[in-house]
């Protein structure tokens, strides 16, 4: 059966094929639905089923509160079974998001629905008065998706008494237990089998995908296949949280770092957890999603920068509608790390250039005028990535103060950028070449680099593709991807929309250099952390920082 979702869009669940592996004893049907709602949040307020009575191959449609399906026997049918579907919605009272041009307004004026506990040391504001310059600045991140180059797709199988689900989302046991919760069956009577798939890192659609072909499926007593289709995919699936962060820095006479303050807005609120019962997609959509929306969360930055005067501070915004909703907030890979580090190490970078210093060695000397260190050597672990960066990249020392001057040749314009960050024990950093085409536009990261430590490295081939594929996807973040919508609809639903960075715009040189930063004598290497997400922590603000090294303008979204 081919499934799908009522959503704002056309079809939710077509696949181009079922495979063969899943159903050569027993024919899966198809089922979609197309939405014809005019905004998000509609409520459905009749069905037609007249309207598709001619289709061949139609089995049945299925709906509950804001949920409809069509089930064709193939998908084809489905397609067109959605396509002819009359169905009548009530549009909400109000607009469920502002338009994402006002996105970053709105954030601000906004009444937070939490805030975190700041971390703070030292006295910042005495600090900040007392300062030579103070710099201030805002730097804003849109929300962006997953975009999987394969949409979201599973098959469910009822036979036999048990249930089970092929699906490649990354949380097998989570999805057992969520859809048992989900149609309050025994657990023991789900089985979720792993597949190959695209869809990775963080909270995907994968999973609104299996939980809806588990549904059907037990609608139907049959096998059922539901795949998202490009459009769905890229507006429903969940969204990285957008940040709205200020930040302000006070230097000394002599260009010393006295005092730092950072304070993020976050548009977390409701964000999505992985396969649960009451916030996936199926489940708002038919009522039964959770009393309460989650949360959320504003982070902080990640680095071991010695700044006596220093404040983090965060706060969560809400839309103005929590529930049926294309801007889900979910985790995008290293959830809302690429966020949180454009800013603060773009910071970082405008306070070397209020200091007339090369970013490098600005960054090296906070890190060198720390004295302590935590169990893992972080510090001394971030200083010898960053040595080792620059070796690698041939970073020759200089000052900012000529950045976009005479960089030109005719309409392109060269500049070289850093970041640095860390997520748990694992430390990043990267230097990118960008070259600034001023005729067309094009930004091409022509050359990048990244030192990374993970600790204890076992296989240093499959580590070195990890961080290239993973600093290919940050690159895209930064120059290609937004999830934009107006007030009622999202605006970005396929690859013209919504691009994202090809094989032209790869670099011509990437290089990793794998660290082991352990300064103990008496250990060789440290435990082994987490390789597969920290590399994208600092590529939004390399590119931004190489950008300003270009052109002398400053990216600050």
């Amino acid at each position: 059966i081919f499934g799908r979702r009522h959503g704002m869009y056309g079809l939710r669940g077509v696949s181009a094929r079922s495979r063969a592996r899943f159903t050569r004893s027993r024919r899966s049907l198809r089922a979609i639905a197309p939405s014809r709602a005019a905004s998000s949040c509609a409520r459905l307020t009749s069905i037609d089923d007249s309207s598709v009575k001619d289709v061949p191959g139609l089995v049945k449609v299925v709906s509950r509160g804001n949920y409809v399906a069509v089930v064709c026997e193939r998908e084809e049918q489905a397609i067109r079974a959605a396509r002819q579907l009359k169905c009548e919605w009530t549009p909400p009272a109000s607009a469920p998001f502002p338009a994402s041009d006002d996105l970053f307004t709105y954030m601000r004026s906004t009444t937070p629905s939490s805030t975190e506990k700041p971390v703070a040391s030292g006295d910042v504001d005495t600090a900040l008065k007392g300062a030579a310059k103070v710099i201030e600045a805002s730097y804003d991140v849109p929300f962006q998706g997953h975009t999987a180059i394969g949409p979201a797709h599973a098959l469910a199988d009822p036979s036999n008494g048990q249930l089970t689900i092929y699906s490649n989302d990354m949380k097998s046991y989570g999805m057992r237990i969520g859809v048992a919760e989900f149609l309050k069956i025994p657990r023991e009577k789900v089985r979720v089998v792993w597949m190959q798939g695209p869809q990775a890192y963080g909270r995907t659609a994968a999973e609104d995908a299996g939980f809806e072909a588990a549904f059907l499926a037990m609608e139907l007593g049959r096998p059922v296949r539901v795949q998202w289709t490009r459009q769905e995919e890229t507006a429903w699936d969940t969204k990285g949280p957008a940040y709205a962060v200020t930040m302000r820095g006070g230097l000394d006479a002599q260009g010393g770092l006295v005092a730092l303050d950072f304070d993020a807005r976050a548009a977390d609120y409701n964000h999505v957890g992985y396969n649960e019962a009451g916030s996936v997609l199926i489940a708002q959509l038919t009522g039964q999603q959770k009393a309460q929306a989650a949360r959320g969360r504003a982070s902080f930055p990640n680095d071991s920068y010695s700044i006596a005067n220093r404040r983090m501070s965060g706060a969560v915004v809400p839309m103005p509608l929590a529930w049926q909703t294309p801007v889900r907030q979910g985790n995008l890979r290293d959830p809302d790390g690429p966020q949180v580090t454009f800013a603060s190490e773009s910071f970082i970078d405008e306070l070397a250039a209020a200091a007339n210093a090369d970013p490098v060695a600005f960054r090296l000397a906070l890190l060198e005028r720390g004295r302590g260190d935590d169990a893992g050597f972080k510090r001394a672990r971030s200083i010898a990535c960053l040595k080792a960066a620059a070796e690698k990249f041939g970073w020759a020392s200089s000052t900012k103060a000529s950045a976009g001057r005479d960089r030109w040749i005719g309409d392109v314009a060269t500049g070289r950028g850093v970041a640095y960050a860390y997520r748990s024990e694992t430390v990043a950093v990267e230097m990118v070449e960008v070259e600034v085409n001023r005729r067309t536009g094009r930004v091409w990261v022509k050359r990048a680099t990244c030192a990374y430590d993970v600790g204890l490295v076992i296989n240093p081939d499959a580590l070195t593709r990890t961080v290239e594929n993973g600093m290919l996807h940050a690159i895209s973040r930064a120059l290609f991807e937004e999830a934009r919508f107006d007030r009622q609809k999202m605006i970005t639903t396929d690859w013209i929309t919504s691009p994202t960075l090809t094989h032209a715009d790869v670099p011509e040189r990437i290089d990793v250099v794998l660290v082991n930063g352990d300064p103990n004598p008496n250990r060789p290497d440290l435990p082994h952390y987490g390789a597969g997400e920290t590399m994208c922590k600092p590529m939004l603000a390399a590119v931004a920082n190489a950008i300003y090294d270009a052109t002398g303008v400053r990216l600050r979204r």
